[in-house]
């Protein structure tokens, strides 16, 4: 496993290079709420740069479950195992950032890559995406954020049991 400043650094090196290539995605003027912050899904949050990146992990068939409850529709993707959400704040002020660019790379436990935009889901209040997490293992989870000419990365180990 890679400690935190390879994380970050492999996130900068790698992410920097597909991150011009996403748009920018709706913005919204929402609140923050619940989103996906149960005490089912397994998340982390870090703070860059005055920026508050929380991450949330949830099995499909668990997040399928909770977009019922919520009353959104089911956007689960066919051979994706989890969703991954990131929620975005401004650490000052607490703020949602509800109108960046997001994307993010998922590395497996045999070293395989998943690169995608992560889009907007206002529902969630956070930016999200589709993942195939089928092993046991330890993943890396880095995302790059642009909020207009600005750039900040950011990366975690997750652990599937």
């Amino acid at each position: 496993m890679k400690t935190a400043p390879a994380i970050l650094a492999a996130a900068a090196a790698a992410l920097t290079l597909w991150a011009p290539a996403f748009p920018s995605f709706a913005q919204h003027g929402h609140s923050h709420g619940a989103g996906h912050g149960g005490a089912s899904t397994a998340g982390r949050e870090l703070l860059v740069d005055g920026l508050r990146i929380a991450f949330h992990v949830m099995g499909n068939a668990e997040h399928r479950k909770m977009l019922r409850e919520m009353k959104l529709p089911d956007n689960v993707e066919p051979e994706s195992t989890h969703n991954i959400t990131v929620t975005l704040a401004d650490a000052a002020t607490k703020k949602p950032l509800t109108g960046a660019s997001v994307g993010m790379k998922v590395v497996d436990p045999r070293g395989g890559e998943q690169i995608r935009p992560l889009s907007y889901n206002e529902g969630l209040q956070g930016y999200e995406g589709f993942f195939r997490l089928p092993e046991k293992g330890t993943y890396e989870f880095l995302v790059v954020v642009r909020i207009g000419e600005e750039r900040k990365t950011a990366g975690i180990a997750w652990e599937r049991q």
